[in-house]
């Protein structure tokens, strides 16, 4: 569980959302704890706290996609996590449930 912690503190900037085909959630603005220098994102992903990742997991209301290497995910990940590296995710999101949340991270 301290490991959760840990990563979701470091990869709360770094934390993608590939919303699902049904999602009707709009997008919501960076956290105020975001410092008001960091530019906006380009990309439109919401962006979450490690604060309401960790409420969504234990709701079971989000799948945690880990993006990175198939080495540097069997060295530690998140618990419960899945492993879909960053340039298969798009070929992949049919396969994504589409009630759920899905987060995704890399370091």
């Amino acid at each position: 569980m301290r490991l959760v912690f840990t990563i979701c503190a470091f990869l709360v900037l770094s934390i993608l959302l590939f919303a699902a085909c049904n999602s009707s959630e709009s997008v919501k603005s960076q956290s105020s704890a975001t410092p008001a220098t960091s530019p906006a994102p380009s990309d439109n992903a919401r962006r979450i706290t490690a604060t309401e990742m960790h409420d969504l997991w234990e709701k079971g209301k989000i799948l945690v996609v880990d993006t990175r290497t198939e080495p540097a995910f069997k060295e530690s990940h998140i618990k419960g996590a899945i492993l879909i590296p960053a340039g298969d995710v798009a070929a992949k999101t049919n396969e994504l449930p589409k009630d759920k949340m899905i987060v995704t991270y890399c370091t």
